[in-house]
């Protein structure tokens, strides 16, 4: 290949991590599995001894690591941390890495066509990685999140349905963008664990304090000597070690900081009166979907449901809307719907009416959209088991008002909004609403196959709830669909649509 494939760009942009499957042959397998027994290694960097290390050398220059190095952070990609063995965790540790705070030394980013990926990390797999096993764990599109992680996600107390475990098979590449969030689950695998990780970084960036990098060979001036220590932690120092010397000022005089780290003001802070629930907005810019649980309690479950059982001629039977998607198509039975529940007649209008302006949902709609939002349109989904599914829709590309997305100054700006109550529960084994998350922010088209589900190149997420749920998700910027329906009772969702302030009222 010439280049990545349209496929693995948008895979990469969206997840932040991809998986080149049976790299390794079973020879360099059972080669390099040798090499670790014989070397009793243990976790940490791999040193060579002689001729049976070789194997190992190889995978920091496995010609099909250093192809997709040079793809994702440019030809002048370099090896950067040494080969290791990555430590078989026996107790939880808290997640690395994200793409807020921006470190851009290893940072990822797309602009005007031009993907900027600063470092990747490549584990390599030697043995079968399953579900059950534990081992490497990452959140898909952390990479892209400009929101800091809340620290119960960090600290592993609240996954918030976010953390997915990576099944690898043995031969494997995994890779990740270097700012992806990720870690390790305790190991519970029968064997060791045998993952090998090194890491590469773009031809402009610093390089680790581990780096293979070498030295470039320069020295401090002579005159530096007769420099104060301010001026000397600032001025060029080839033989820094990373991070620098923090320097501190009031405009009057400098002073080093107490502690070392990374010294980067910002002119904001946190509102404690804004409403808003910290891991709400952080899943809903990571995902572009937020689910508020139980806002309707059973009585209003009953009326409205009721509502519909008392109105069956209001209910039309339309054809599939799974286009050309065979995973989709279920039993070949049409879609089941009713149009404007909230014109019902009294008093069956009345639970779908009191949806438009619920506190729970204002609440929301107020830090996602800003104030001067618009309810456009009311209809109920209905489907029957082995009603058709819906072919994926509404990508980020190419960019429209319409899906315009964007955080900024603490900010989420949302032009176009989905707003789903459900009546019934929800099952993953029901079927219904899925997504892509992370999609609202790509820079590539929505390849085919996740159109139809026929790729999902482990992407396609569903989105399990209960009846009384609220779903909220970006209308025309997050990519979204349905499965086919299978649940024994009809599905039942009551579907609004919302527009900015800023849109034309057609």
């Amino acid at each position: 290949m010439d280049a990545m494939t349209h496929e693995q760009n948008y895979r990469f942009d969206v997840a932040g991590y991809m998986i080149v499957p049976g790299v390794l042959t079973a020879a360099e397998l059972a080669a390099c599995n040798g090499a670790l027994d014989q070397l009793d290694a243990r976790a940490g960097r791999l040193r060579w001894q002689g001729p049976v290390s070789n194997p190992l050398v190889a995978l920091r220059q496995h010609p099909v690591l250093l192809w997709y190095a040079q793809q994702l952070c440019g030809e002048q990609a370099r090896l950067d941390t040494p080969l290791q063995l990555v430590a078989e965790r026996t107790a939880a540790e808290p997640l690395q890495n994200g793409g807020e705070w921006v470190d851009w030394s290893r940072a990822y980013r797309q602009y005007n066509g031009e993907r900027f990926c600063q470092g990747i990390r490549a584990y390599w797999a030697l043995v079968d990685i399953n579900e059950a096993d534990g081992g490497p764990v990452a959140i898909q599109g952390s990479h892209n999140s400009t929101v800091e992680a809340p620290q119960d996600l960090v600290a592993g107390c609240d996954e918030m349905g976010l953390v997915e475990q990576v099944e690898l098979r043995a031969g494997d590449l995994l890779l990740c963008a270097e700012s992806l969030t990720r870690g390790f689950r305790p190991w519970r695998g029968e064997g060791p664990q045998r993952l090998v990780e090194c890491g590469f970084i773009g031809g402009d960036v610093r390089p680790s304090a581990e780096s293979m990098v070498p030295e470039s060979g320069e020295a401090m001036p002579g005159w530096a000597d007769e420099l104060d220590p301010f001026q000397r932690a600032i001025l060029h120092n080839p033989d820094r070690s990373y991070p620098p010397p923090v320097v501190h000022s009031d405009g009057a005089k400098t002073w080093f900081a107490e502690e070392p780290g990374v010294h980067h003001p910002s002119i904001f802070i946190r509102d404690p009166d804004s409403a808003i629930d910290e891991k709400e907005f952080y899943h809903w810019d990571l995902c572009g979907h937020l689910v508020i649980k139980g806002v309707m309690d059973e009585e209003w479950l009953k009326v409205a449901n009721a509502a519909i059982d008392e109105n069956p001629d209001r209910i039309s039977h339309g054809g599939s809307a799974a286009g050309d998607s065979t995973p989709l198509a279920g039993s070949g039975v049409g879609r089941s719907s009713l149009g404007n529940p909230w014109t019902l007649p009294d008093p069956h209008g009345e639970p779908f009416r009191r949806m438009i302006a619920d506190p729970a949902l204002v609440q929301r709609l107020n830090w996602i959209m800003g104030s001067g939002y618009e309810c456009m349109q009311c209809s109920g989904f209905l489907s029957g088991k082995g009603s058709s599914g819906h072919f994926l829709h509404s990508p980020a590309t190419p960019a429209r008002v319409t899906n315009h997305y964007r955080q900024q100054n603490g900010r989420v700006y949302a032009e176009y909004l989905n707003v789903a109550w459900q009546l019934r529960d929800v099952k993953p084994e029901y079927g219904g609403f899925v997504c892509v998350p992370g999609s609202h922010k790509t820079a590539y088209a929505m390849p085919d196959g996740i159109r139809t589900c026929e790729n999902e190149m482990g992407l396609v997420k569903h989105v399990a709830m209960e009846a009384g749920d609220v779903l909220l998700f970006l209308a025309s910027a997050q990519a979204h669909g349905a499965y086919p329906w299978m649940g024994e009772e009809n599905r039942r969702m009551i579907f609004f649509q919302y527009r900015s302030r800023g849109l034309y009222r057609s």
